[in-house]
């Protein structure tokens, strides 16, 4: 028999279910021949089963842009980021237990002969590494380097329970931390200090200074910062050469930032094709422009990292094999627009007679979004990359005044992944329990670090149990569920944190069959 299966999330924004909305769980319903349910005991038709987050743990990861002129936008972040933790403490539970964590985009390019870059080893990144930023900044008009708060040996944020490894507020202790300045490489790897800060490259477990940043039981959500695109180029992929190439008519072009997108993008050439942006000016006219539409990320040639494969390897981060369930990821990008996308023209850097003109133009990309104080180029393969989270992706401007409003939604998307999921069935009545009650089957998840083994534990129904926890009730209670079902969990007083994620498996009645008296 062909077997049923419907994956439902909701992230960032609520989906409507048919019996209600969903919450922040994972919901699968399917045939029992699907795997997963044991057969013997549960083979009466469809099944509803869910993975319920009961941690309320979360890890943040800010990627921050240090290369130039991006000091304004760091000075919004740190103000306005005190709106991101006022909207984590008014959520439902108060505060999440968090780490934060701070990356910058700098991991170097070429063999060190671009100004602000490092040297790269064959086999690996410079710059930063990936390595978490912990340690004080110059925040002007200040002189001296301001004080993190942090703990000797803390080398991010980390405030669980209530209990702090800082002194002061967050938001100054995060302020501090994340100016970074903006004396790093010009040629930003944003998904690969990523990947490298989580360990979820190819290029071993993640630096030793992030460890710990990561726990089992926690869900995940990386925040961009940026005004231009990610260039992430792999380890031993020749773009930033400087030595050969190093006029327009060169295999790779001028050495500068269009390199980035030319090599980064396809865009529609008018034939039906994608291709790469043009370096040459029409006519060779210096006050040329170019634009186009459906702009898309390069993933194929692998000249940069591909934004589909790093939104997978992300996605691998909290899929461990002992676990059983993926525990939800939310993204979030301020960035530059990824449209407008135009090209312009400039007088060359250097002196560049290599296409037979005494100056030949240099493209450079026209910024999508500018203010008095700020300005960014199109972010095609950021937005890409968010888009792989589905609900859980957030785009911003970074030219916004104020990033006050972004950063609410994102508080409130995280609040979201701890919000028991709705069920959008009618659920089978247990017969051998008085009154209608959901004749569910709940298990609990222990697991203590990212390679621990999951120990399922059955955890009854609070009816069961006199109330007293770990326990599990059904509830209609909530207003996000419209009326659906829902399942309410009691912690074990003895064992708060034990159990990480439920997983929850109810037979249902038959599609399309009214059947009340069986069913709630």
């Amino acid at each position: 028999m062909m077997s049923t299966m419907r994956l439902v999330w909701c992230g960032l924004a609520a989906l409507a279910l048919a019996g209600g909305a969903c919450g922040g769980g994972q919901v699968i319903d399917r045939h029992p021949d699907a795997g997963g349910v044991d057969a013997d005991t549960w083979s009466d038709g469809f099944h509803v089963i869910f993975n319920q987050d009961v941690s309320r743990n979360v890890d943040i990861l800010f990627l921050i842009d240090n290369s130039s002129e991006v000091i304004v936008q760091q000075q919004k972040l740190r103000r306005d980021f005190p709106t991101l933790v006022s909207t984590l403490q008014s959520l439902p539970g108060g505060m999440p237990n968090v780490h934060i964590g701070v990356v910058s985009s700098d991991m170097g390019a070429g063999d060190g002969s671009i100004s602000g870059c490092s040297a790269v080893p064959p086999n690996g990144y410079g710059g930063n590494k990936g390595i978490f930023q912990y340690g004080g900044n110059i925040i002007p008009p200040a002189t001296t380097p301001c004080a993190t708060g942090l703990n000797p040996g803390a080398t991010f944020i980390s405030n669980v329970g209530g209990v702090a490894n800082y002194t002061g507020a967050l938001a100054d202790a995060f302020g501090c931390i994340s100016s970074i300045g903006e004396s790093g490489c010009g040629f930003e790897h944003h998904f690969a200090a990523i990947l490298r800060a989580l360990g979820a490259d190819d290029l071993g477990p993640a630096p030793a200074e992030n460890a710990g940043f990561l726990r089992v039981d926690a869900d995940l959500a990386i925040v961009m910062l940026t005004n231009e695109d990610d260039c992430s180029v792999p380890p031993g992929v020749p773009l930033f050469d400087t030595k050969v190439n190093t006029n327009l008519m060169s295999q790779l072009g001028p050495p500068a930032n269009f390199r980035c997108n030319e090599f980064g993008h396809l865009c529609p050439n008018g034939n039906g094709e994608l291709a790469h942006p043009g370096r040459f000016a029409p006519n060779n006219n210096v006050n040329a422009t170019v634009a186009y539409v459906g702009c898309e990320s390069n993933d194929n040639e692998g000249f940069l990292l591909s934004a589909k494969d790093t939104a997978a390897r992300i996605k691998q981060v909290k899929s461990h094999p002992p676990r059983v369930v993926t525990s939800q990821i939310l993204v979030a990008s301020i960035q530059g627009p990824a449209t407008p996308y135009v090209v312009h023209w400039k007088a060359p850097s250097t002196l560049d007679t290599s296409c037979g003109m005494s100056s030949c133009p240099w493209p450079e990309m026209t910024h999508s979004c500018a203010t008095q104080t700020a300005f960014a180029d199109p972010g095609v393969r950021t937005q890409e990359f968010v888009q792989q989270f589905g609900d859980a992706g957030l785009v911003l401007s970074v030219c916004d005044d104020s990033y006050a409003p972004g950063l609410q939604q994102l508080g409130a998307a995280i609040g979201r992944l701890f919000d028991p999921p709705c069920l959008g069935q009618r659920i089978k009545d247990n017969p051998l329990k008085p009154g209608l009650q959901p004749d569910c089957r709940v298990t609990g998840h222990i697991g203590s670090s990212e390679s621990a083994a999951d120990t399922p534990v059955s955890v009854p129904l609070c009816d069961d149990t006199g109330g007293v926890g770990p326990c599990w009730a059904p509830t209609r209670q909530q207003a996000s569920c419209n009326g659906g079902f829902s399942v309410q969990y009691t912690r074990d007083p003895r064992a708060p944190n034990a159990i990480y994620v439920l997983t929850v498996d109810c037979p249902t009645c038959a599609p399309g069959v009214d059947d009340p008296a069986g069913c709630i």
